[in-house]
Order: structure tokens, then C-alpha cells, then sequence
């Protein structure tokens, strides 16, 4: 989206009213049906229970020697073109992630904390953790598995209704990330002990923070803004998207069709909590945005319905600097 643009509201105000009427009716719908006790989830997998009785080192070892013989992921490349992800049994893979504890101290584990939380608090299908190891400056996940196809690879395949089924579950699943009642959620960033450091597109894909409240982020996101106005020589604008924050809520953060799993059970899972954590609503819907701006055009249209329209703080955060 070009952000020198002058802006349209002859189309985006009737196009926020019909993204806001959808959402109605559709949450209207699923709540009718919806029981908010979680359900009892499907038998976990259980066929690489071998690897739980391996101790670290065979776990790294066999880890580091599929990655020499090339058998890595290969849609785990890192932007150096190197693989993080392994598979090591059939039904179990190892993800290895650069540590943001830079003082000496322990990582913490954030995506295995985060994909626990969520297994916990929801119905939304996410891959076990079954280990996390600490090595060298990296934590390396040893968790299940999933197989099927990235949702990327099989959308332009896919009937209207079936993209709009996928569409429907996705919001169903944020609406559950949102209702996620927790006293860590006046922290923003990732889950931990005390606040963290927070990564992703509203971040420039760089470690900014930590953040110990909302106010802290909300102050970050002005400076941003205003040196981004700056640079394109606007005035500086008293909009301000945080006024009606009351509270945070738990947040994917990189929710693109890559991290979306169509299984060949038939489930559709989500994938790579690394930059989830505790933010305002509207930051789903903008990371949703950026990270699918070079998407198909039916995609894009449905992130609206699917993250909320929050049309007008994207197009204020466009100005980042």
C-alpha cells in the first residue's frame, strides 16, 4: 500500500461497514453453536514417544547430521538461505531459534510457553512441545510434526466455499485468542517472568523493548510514527490509536499463509508462535497486513473478516519510521 496516497473514505468508510455488518453476522452465528467450555481435543500423536527417552545430545546430534545430509525443511530457511527446522522421526522435528536474553541470563522459551498457553486456553490446534533445549545461544524445540500442506501452497486450489470455511475458522480462532482471560496480559510482548523483548512486522522484524506496560509500547508506536512523518515532511496528527485500548489480548503476531497448515487429518493448524505475546487487538489485523501484502488478492480480502477491519490504524502505522 503506497501511504503517499490520498486517502479514500468515499470507499473505506463503506468498506469498514461491510467488513463490521460481516463480523456480525458471523460471530452472531458461531456463538449460537459456539460452547465456551474447550472441548476435548483429538488423541495427540503418539507414535515417536522413542524420542522422549533421548537425551539431549542424541536429540542434537541427530538434529545437526539431517541438516549436514540436507534433509532440513526446506521452508525453514532463515534470510541467510540456512535451514532451522529438521525432521528427526517421522512424526517429530527440531526447530532451532536464536535466544533474546543478550545480559547473560536464561532464555526464556517463548514459543513452547506460548503454544502450551494456547493448548490450554483454546480448541485451536497447535503442535506439542515435547522438549526444550538450551544450547550455544539457541533453544531448539523438539515438538510434533505436522503434515500437510502450508495454506500458500493449496489456496489458489481451493473452492470460494472452502476459503471461506478456512476464513470463518481463523476468526474463530483469534476470537478465542482474544477471550484468553490472564494476569500476564498487562505486560505486552511475549510470555515470561517479566517483560520481554517484542519482534515482529510492527516491530521492523527487529527486537525492540522491553515494554513494562501498554503505555511504554504506545509511546514507542508514536515515536515511530511521527519520525515517519516526519521523513515524508506530513504535519503530525493527534490520532491516536491506543485511546480506546482497555485491555490487551493474546496475539499471533505472524499469522500469514505460511504458518497456516492445511493436515491431512483434516484440522487446520497454526504454526511458528515465536513472535506471539500479549498486545492490543488491532496489531493481529496489521501484522496480517504486512505479511500479506504480496499475497493473492482473495486472501487479502479476507483478512478484514478475519482479524477485524482496523482500517483507519493501519493506514496511521503505515507512517512508521
Amino acid at each position: 500500500m503506497d501511504i503517499r496516497r490520498p486517502r479514500n473514505l468515499f470507499k473505506e468508510i463503506p468498506l469498514r461497514i461491510f467488513y463490521k455488518m460481516l463480523t456480525y453476522v458471523a460471530d452472531s452465528l458461531e456463538d449460537m453453536f459456539w460452547n465456551p467450555t474447550p472441548k476435548k481435543r483429538l488423541t495427540d500423536q503418539d507414535s515417536d514417544h522413542d524420542v522422549m527417552k533421548w537425551d539431549d545430545h542424541a536429540i542434537l546430534h541427530k538434529y545437526f547430521d539431517m541438516l549436514v545430509a540436507g534433509q532440513g525443511l526446506p521452508d525453514s530457511a532463515d534470510n541467510f538461505g540456512e535451514l532451522l527446522i529438521a525432521r528427526i522421526t517421522d512424526g517429530v522435528i527440531v526447530k532451532r531459534i536464536q535466544g533474546r536474553t543478550f545480559d547473560g541470563g536464561p532464555d526464556v522459551p517463548h514459543e513452547a510457553l506460548a503454544m502450551e498457553f494456547v493448548r490450554e486456553h483454546t480448541t485451536i490446534h497447535v503442535p506439542r512441545v515435547l522438549r526444550a533445549i538450551h544450547a550455544e545461544g539457541f533453544i531448539f524445540y523438539v515438538m510434533d510434526f505436522v503434515d500437510g500442506e502450508q495454506l500458500g501452497q493449496v489456496w489458489s486450489t481451493l473452492s470460494i466455499w472452502n476459503k471461506l470455511c478456512i476464513a470463518w475458522t481463523l476468526r474463530s480462532y483469534i476470537r478465542q485468542l482474544r477471550r484468553i482471560n490472564s494476569t500476564l496480559s498487562s505486560v505486552p510482548g511475549p510470555l515470561g517472568d517479566k517483560p520481554q523483548l517484542c519482534d515482529g512486522y510492527i516491530f521492523g522484524c527487529r527486537y525492540e523493548g522491553p515494554f513494562p506496560d501498554l503505555a511504554a509500547l504506545s509511546r514507542w508506536c508514536h515515536k515511530q510514527v511521527a519520525i515517519g512523518r516526519s521523513r515524508f515532511s506530513l504535519p503530525r496528527t493527534q490520532y491516536d490509536p491506543f485511546k480506546d485500548c482497555e485491555r490487551m489480548v493474546f496475539t499471533h503476531l505472524d499469522l500469514n499463509m505460511r504458518n497456516i497448515m492445511l493436515g491431512k487429518d483434516g484440522r487446520l493448524w497454526i504454526i511458528d508462535w515465536d513472535w506471539s505475546g500479549f498486545y492490543p487487538e488491532w496489531f493481529e489485523y496489521l501484522s496480517m497486513s504486512y505479511a500479506g501484502e504480496d499475497g493473492p488478492a482473495s486472501w487479502k480480502r479476507c483478512i478484514p473478516f478475519i482479524a477485524d477491519p482496523y482500517i483507519e490504524r493501519l493506514r496511521w502505522y503505515q507512517f512508521q519510521g
